[in-house]
């Protein structure tokens, strides 16, 4: 898995609401408005002269780097099953609804982050807080910042990779534990626009459960193109 800017071992263990667990990411402003940095360290201006093809390509590096930070965290907890929750392929359109913190000038129109999620019931789970170390142990070892927090009746650890993406381990009484990897947000020229072109190549074929490193694949820009 590939592994950026280095962060500092060890934990900051918190009892805030789940809201502010998602507070500061790396995704920065340098100076405000088109200058600002999207996830990638990337400016607006310097995406200007993407084309449609150039940005949905892009996409999908970032879409398969997203699902290698998920597989690795899935293999901390289990090698076996897990449940999907929907297909990963499509973006969601970001702004303010991104992780971390949105660069200056991030709109839903203008930008976009990618989600995935799944779920295991590990046979006699009860949601117990102790649930969580195993992903706390495997964010020490990669370096990452990350807090913990009660959330209602749940139990929850996040961590920031600290190259745009966080990893969310929540625990539930009912047994339903869930992992999450969700980016902070890419700049597009127009995310509606590049999300569709996704979409109408996206055959949205995905398993309702697979072991970890199980992926739907990303959708070539020669596909066939769907009628809308």
């Amino acid at each position: 898995m590939h592994r950026s800017r280095p962060r500092p071992r060890g934990a900051i263990v918190t009892a805030l609401a789940a809201a502010v667990l998602a507070t500061t990411g790396c995704a920065s402003d340098s100076g405000g408005g088109r200058g600002a940095r999207d996830a990638a360290g990337t400016t607006q201006e310097q995406g200007a002269g993407l084309s449609l093809q150039d940005e949905f390509e892009l996409a999908g590096e970032r879409y398969e780097h997203g699902q290698a930070v998920l597989a690795a965290a899935q293999r901390q907890i289990s090698d076996g099953t897990w449940y999907w929750n929907g297909g990963d392929v499509r973006p969601l359109p970001a702004g303010d609804d991104a992780f971390g913190e949105a660069p200056a000038g991030a709109t839903r129109e203008n930008s976009y982050a990618f989600r995935a999620v799944r779920i295991i019931e590990p046979e006699g789970a009860t949601g117990a807080a102790g649930d969580l170390e195993p992903m706390q142990r495997y964010f020490d070892e990669e370096g990452w910042r990350w807090s913990s927090a009660k959330v209602g009746t749940d139990h929850e650890v996040r961590a920031d990779t600290g190259d745009g993406w966080w990893v969310t381990w929540n625990v539930r009484p009912n047994g339903q534990y869930s992992l999450a990897v969700a980016s902070e947000a890419f700049w597009a020229h127009d995310a509606p626009e590049l999300i569709e072109a996704i979409a109408l190549r996206d055959p949205a074929d995905f398993p309702d459960a697979s072991e970890p490193g199980v992926s739907e694949p990303f959708p070539k820009w020669s596909d066939h193109v769907r009628q809308r």
